[in-house]
C-alpha cells in the first residue's frame, strides 16, 4: 500500500458522520470533535501541542488526517432561504 492509499485507509476508519452526531458533520470517530475545526486551527497555524491541549480525546496523527480530509472535501455552506408566504 503506497502512503497515500495508507493515509486514505486510516481517514477512513478515523474520520466518521453520523447523522446523530452534530448533525452528520465528519468527527473523529469516538469524539465530538469536528474535522473542520481541527483542520482550520492546524491551517491558522496554531502549534499542535495547543490544539491538542484544546482536544484532549484527538492524537498527532488526527491533525493530519483532519487536513487531509479537510482539503479532499471542501465544506460547503448551506443557505435556507424562507421565501415570504
Amino acid at each position: 500500500m503506497t502512503t497515500s492509499e495508507d493515509t486514505n485507509a486510516k481517514r477512513d476508519d478515523t474520520i466518521v458522520s453520523d447523522p446523530e452526531i452534530l448533525g452528520g458533520m465528519p468527527v473523529i470517530k469516538g469524539t465530538r470533535v469536528l474535522v473542520y475545526d481541527v483542520a482550520a486551527s492546524v491551517n491558522a497555524g496554531i502549534p499542535r501541542d495547543r490544539i491538542l491541549a484544546a482536544y484532549p480525546t484527538i492524537k498527532e496523527h488526527h491533525l493530519d488526517l483532519a487536513v487531509a480530509y479537510a482539503e479532499a472535501n471542501p465544506m460547503r455552506l448551506q443557505v435556507h432561504v424562507r421565501l415570504p408566504e
